[in-house]
């Protein structure tokens, strides 16, 4: 690269996709994006496998690969003691961007990513994204900064709206309403930031345009399945019009800063064809069998206990919502002693564990092969498409023992508009596939990425994976790449390649406060 930048703005499009962002940018509801995508160099964004966004936004801010990084879905299935448990940032097994930039001597302001709950020790502040039990826990790192937004930006929130499909247009405003207060509060937060930290990364995630697109997307009116009803496709243009408001003021705060700006999606997003009855297809394989009547009994119970914890946990004085530790038997009706296989968790990928009660050993291996055949195989019967893009055994696949990494034995991939699931209702549970009127679009595979740096060629196609944009971002602030990382520095952005190829070990750990008194302490950092 020509030359180095001294700071990095990230802004992250939860679930940005060109099918969106190209006929947005025609119409102009988006003229700072757009004009920023034209003096860029952008392209496509490759998800990670599965591409769920914890198991995304970890691979951006990591450089690694889930089988390095650890977390394969929001869940994993602890095997001591057979429990469903949360990913959180302490499960990350490898150090971050944003720690590693700190203990190099920057600061770090982020706003809101998936996983940074509880927050890592770094210079600056971190919010935590929506996986934060509340607002105290999402700004545990910086009370102070949370006082600050109660009183100058009280809009800035970690939570999400658009839980479910918008039925009116006075629904949909209401909706909208609160969408477009959250985006702009979001880069009010970023400039209130500003004043405090010193930065040498910021980041700030935009996860509400991911729930917008899930629940609204006929109402963007960007491809077949497209709808015009009068107030709908208003709200989803207001809700753009919101986002572009905020981005603008990032960019602004960017151009005053001196910034490189990296703009980035964890995926993209289209129609969703059908949801997947993973449960479903294993008991229909003979592979689970159910509960007889007696055992559903205790099923039901396993689940209202954990309700009733749950419940008597928030009523206590200061109560919080308590650490998941939810038991299978409470998640899927199994009678174990006769069932080889289960999917007790897991939206867009069929995570699959072998019962070792019932296979073990070379037994445990011919199922897992029977079990990746058959889902290679499975097909949409309507389309004749395949459900899964991808089928395979961690084992053969990773060369690992899956429980040692907390990861299923099998992963089955959903194919681009399919949604593989393992929780399904009562009422459909023999029912393999169908559509889901509540949730029209789901994720794909290809996200969107744009990069302006000194030394940017605009207009110069991408073509990137996630874990390739922590190791462009050390090299653009001139620090060698450590080697634990997997991505690539994707010098094709650029007029001169960069000389950064990485491997140097980190400095000293960092002393003192991490959170406000941070003030100038990265100005030496390049």
């Amino acid at each position: 690269m020509s030359s180095l930048a001294s700071r990095v703005l990230f802004i992250g499009l939860d679930g940005g996709t060109q099918t969106v962002l190209r006929p947005i940018f025609e119409r102009g509801w988006m003229p700072n994006l757009a004009g920023f995508w034209r003096r860029a160099a952008s392209g496509a964004l490759r998800s990670t496998e599965p591409m769920v966004t914890p198991v995304a936004w970890t691979s951006f801010s990591t450089g690694c690969t889930p089988l390095v990084h650890g977390i394969h879905d929001f869940n994993y299935l602890e095997p001591t003691d057979g429990t469903i448990r949360d990913h959180h940032a302490g499960t990350v097994r490898v150090p971050t961007l944003w720690e590693i930039v700190s203990e190099l001597g920057g600061s770090v302001v982020s706003l809101g990513l998936p996983l940074t709950y509880p927050a890592p020790p770094i210079r600056g502040l971190c919010v935590a994204g929506a996986d934060a039990p509340d607002r105290a826990h999402a700004f545990a790192q910086c009370p102070e900064f949370e006082t600050m937004l109660r009183a100058e930006v009280p809009d800035y929130t970690h939570k999400l709206v658009w839980k479910r499909r918008a039925s009116t247009a006075d629904e949909a405003r209401r909706e909208a309403d609160r969408c477009c207060v959250i985006f702009r509060a979001q880069a009010e937060a970023a400039e209130r930031a500003d004043r405090l930290v010193d930065w040498t990364t910021l980041m700030v995630h935009f996860h509400n345009l991911d729930s917008l697109q899930h629940r609204m997307w006929p109402y963007f009116d960007v491809d077949e399945t497209g709808l015009r009803e009068p107030g709908l496709n208003e709200a989803v243009e207001r809700c753009m019009r919101a986002l572009d408001d905020g981005i603008g003021r990032l960019l602004e705060l960017a151009s005053a800063r001196d910034a490189a700006i990296v703009v980035a999606s964890d995926h993209g997003f289209g129609p969703c064809r059908s949801l997947v009855n993973m449960n479903g297809m294993l008991r229909a394989a003979g592979l689970q069998r159910s509960h007889v009547y007696g055992t559903r009994l205790r099923y039901r119970a396993i689940r209202l206990a954990e309700r009733f914890r749950r419940w008597r946990a928030l009523r206590q004085p200061g109560g919080t919502t308590p650490a998941k530790a939810r038991p299978v038997d409470g998640q899927i009706s199994c009678d174990w002693k006769r069932t080889v296989a289960f999917a007790p968790y897991g939206q867009l990928c069929g995570n699959i564990f072998l019962n070792p009660d019932a296979v073990q050993g070379a037994e445990a291996e011919r199922a897992a092969t029977e079990l990746v055949e058959l889902l290679a195989d499975a097909r949409d019967p309507e389309t004749g498409d395949r459900l899964f893009a991808d089928v395979f055994a961690a084992a053969e696949r990773f060369g690992v023992d899956p429980a040692e990494h907390a990861m299923p034995d099998v992963f089955a991939l959903s194919t681009d508009g399919y949604q593989a699931q393992a929780k399904w209702s009562e009422r459909h549970r023999n029912t393999l596939l169908r559509p889901d009127h509540e949730l029209p679009a789901t994720h794909w595979a290809e996200g969107v990425v744009a990069i302006d740096a000194p030394g940017v060629v605009p207009g110069a196609r991408i073509a990137a994976e996630l874990h390739d944009l922590a190791p462009t971002t050390l090299a653009l602030l001139g620090c060698d790449v450590p080697r634990h990382m997997e991505g690539r520095v994707l010098h094709e952005a650029f007029t001169v390649p960069s000389p950064v190829d990485g491997g140097l070990p980190l400095s000293a750990p960092m002393d003192g406060d991490p959170c406000l008194d941070v003030v100038g302490s990265g100005a030496d950092f390049v």
